[in-house]
């Protein structure tokens, strides 16, 4: 018996950036639904639909091209005309879409009939500006004003929400139609008359802005799109990552698709004084800076695309807690689980500005630091990030190990936190032999962060003096020896750190100081 698997709902996620349209298999976006084109975890469109003279048009076949882009393929059903019926399957329509800032789309139609054609092609589209997370939960409260705006002359639709400081807004542009476009009763019509063979075809750039940066649609059709030099090609990302040249053919597609899995999953975020790429947590809900998941990523990529690390580390140690918010279950030096940028979160209705309820992100801060360095030999990088570090081991000492009995525990103290904080974060993750809910604070046997940074060699350390340095022994010069990579450092303290050193004695001075001096060696 043969029976086809689904791997996942039916649907076309296609995105760049923090753009991303989830459509049906057809290419529309059916109202209610979770589906629409999604910017800054604000949903734009929440409904569109293509008809020829009233009637839909019929799936062939379609699906993504690669993760910015796709294309549907679909044919006509029977259209009843002025000048008569329009047999079904004789007209065929392309729709093509690429996403980059802002999303091109192209609609493509030939007639393959023996006779002319003459009819109106409709696109209904909806704007609702709803936030992600009220879309998931399905309870959706309009807080602003939507208007919008239609200028003949120019050919372009205008579609803006504005709540108080917080705005959206779509502008959608006609270009390269052979007949001009008209805007009435909430679609865009146009006439197509087609001799027999005969192709029509027109672009809607869809432009998306926000009060700080405006995402222009790429100028180019996706047939074109290779000839644009601002399109982002495979290329481009293959040439910063490792090669691997194997005669195992089944190997090479396999390394070959994980790459392009992991380009779909850069995210460009703007770092202190440039653009660096935080791999996302995932399609189509999490495009956005997750600690957990950026820094796993960012473990598991660390040989073949080091620059992973290198962002998550900065933009993390960038937002590292300073305050204690309980609201945020935030505390100092604790690195975040989530940040979002949608109306909720700009107005603090939910913890998500950023979110710091995870129990794991904090040292997997400190595992990444340790990883990357050793992968990059960059000295910069741990120098860089040193005072971050250092506040991760204050907030695993002080806030994560609560009693001290070398297991970290979790509890959240606001209103509308996380009840688990570890990889496994739903609801009901953890439950007794039962099904009862385990309530916190919880401390996860598998949870193996912490237990791993005492195991292997960090380039940081946390000075805990025994009391035979109490009583006036003790490391000389305030200096301390830590282990790294088979060598020994030696970093000068005062008030912070303010100096490393490589030295050329492999791991004694660092054992030497441990045992003479009651320094802890991290290991990781």
């Amino acid at each position: 018996m043969v029976f086809k698997v689904h791997v996942g709902p039916p649907q076309i996620a296609i995105h760049q950036g923090q753009t991303v349209l989830v459509s049906e298999q057809d290419g529309q976006i059916n109202w209610p639904s979770e589906k629409g084109l999604y910017f800054l975890d604000t949903r734009i469109v929440s409904n569109w639909a293509i008809y020829a003279n009233g009637e839909p048009w019929e799936l062939l076949n379609g699906g993504a091209v690669n993760y910015h882009a796709a294309r549907i393929f679909l044919t006509n059903k029977s259209i009843l005309t002025e000048d008569g019926p329009i047999p079904p399957r004789t007209v065929g329509l392309t729709i093509s879409r690429s996403i980059v800032g802002g999303m091109h789309e192209d609609l493509d139609i030939t007639n393959n009939n023996l006779k002319p054609v003459r009819f109106q092609l409709e696109v209904a589209l909806r704007c609702d500006f709803a936030d992600v997370f009220e879309v998931k939960s399905g309870n959706i409260v309009r807080r602003g004003q939507i208007t919008t705006e239609w200028s003949e002359r120019r050919q372009r639709l205008r579609t803006a929400y504005s709540n108080r400081d917080f705005h959206r807004s779509l502008t959608i542009t006609v270009s390269r139609a052979t007949s001009k476009a008209v805007s009435a009763n909430g679609r865009l019509s146009f006439e197509v008359a087609l001799q027999p063979g005969e192709a029509w075809h027109t672009c809607l750039a869809y432009t998306l802005e926000d009060r700080e940066q405006q995402l222009r649609a790429p100028h180019d059709c996706l047939a074109e799109s290779r000839k644009s030099q601002h399109y982002p090609t495979m290329a481009e990302w293959l040439k910063t990552v490792v090669k691997i040249e194997t005669s195992n053919e089944e190997f090479y597609r396999l390394f070959h698709q994980a790459l392009e899995d992991m380009a779909a999953l850069r995210l460009p975020i703007r770092g202190t004084d440039h653009m660096v790429f935080l791999p996302a947590a995932g399609l189509p809900w999490f495009v956005a800076p997750f600690g957990r998941d950026s820094l796993i990523v960012s473990l598991q990529n660390i040989l073949i695309y080091p620059e992973f690390a290198r962002g998550a580390l900065e933009i993390l140690g960038s937002l590292q807690a300073k305050d204690d918010d309980p609201y945020r279950d935030a505390e100092p030096g604790k690195i975040l689980h989530e940040l979002r940028y949608g109306e909720l979160a700009h107005f603090k209705l939910i913890p998500h500005t950023p979110y710091y309820g995870t129990a794991d992100a904090t040292p997997l801060y400190l595992i990444t630091l340790h990883a990357a360095w050793r992968a990059t030999g960059d000295k910069g990088l741990l120098e860089r990030h040193l005072p971050t570090a250092e506040g991760c081991l204050a907030w695993i000492d002080k806030y994560g190990d609560r009693d001290g009995d070398g297991f970290q525990e979790y509890q959240t103290r606001s209103p509308v936190g996380y009840e688990n904080m570890a990889w496994k974060d739903s609801g009901d993750a953890v439950m007794y032999p039962d099904g009862s809910l385990v309530k916190g604070p919880k401390a996860l046997c598998e949870q193996g962060p912490d237990s791993r940074i005492q195991s292997r060699p960090l380039p940081m350390v946390r000075h805990r003096a025994p009391r035979a340095c109490k009583e006036g022994g003790g490391p000389p010069d305030g200096t301390r020896h830590v282990d790294g990579m088979g060598y020994s450092h030696a970093v000068r303290r005062s008030s912070g750190i303010q100096s490393v050193q490589l030295s050329d004695r492999l791991g004694v001075a660092a054992r030497q100081c441990h045992h003479r001096y009651g320094v802890q060696i991290l290991w990781l």
